[in-house]
């Protein structure tokens, strides 16, 4: 169980590394309760906010896609490098969630 946490820690830790992210605990975005009370006239309309929402949705939408085609792509070279190893090593897989949806 240590090494897991171990595991998982070291992997974390060099995945926010690797991503740029700052890991401090104290976050820019939160503000004082005074900068909470903010005027009808400093708030940003509703129609302003649904297309940030929008097009911040079809960002994501897009990054997810490219990373589904990226994983596609990993895959069939894997499968073109080692036929016989990926095709095993996915009926392991499927033995092993056979094996857990069959003993709950």
């Amino acid at each position: 169980m240590r090494k897991f946490f171990l595991i998982t820690a070291i992997v974390l830790s060099t995945t926010a590394a690797h991503a740029g992210l700052d890991t401090n605990v104290a976050d820019a975005n939160v503000k004082a309760p005074e900068a909470a009370q903010t005027s009808s006239a400093q708030r940003p309309d509703a129609g302003a906010a649904a297309a940030q929402r929008q097009a911040m949705m079809q960002q994501k939408m897009a990054m997810k896609k490219q990373m589904m085609m990226q994983k596609q792509m990993a895959m069939q070279r894997e499968m073109q490098r080692h036929p016989i190893r990926t095709r095993l090593h996915f009926a392991v897989l499927r033995f092993k969630q056979k094996m857990h949806s069959t003993f709950r």
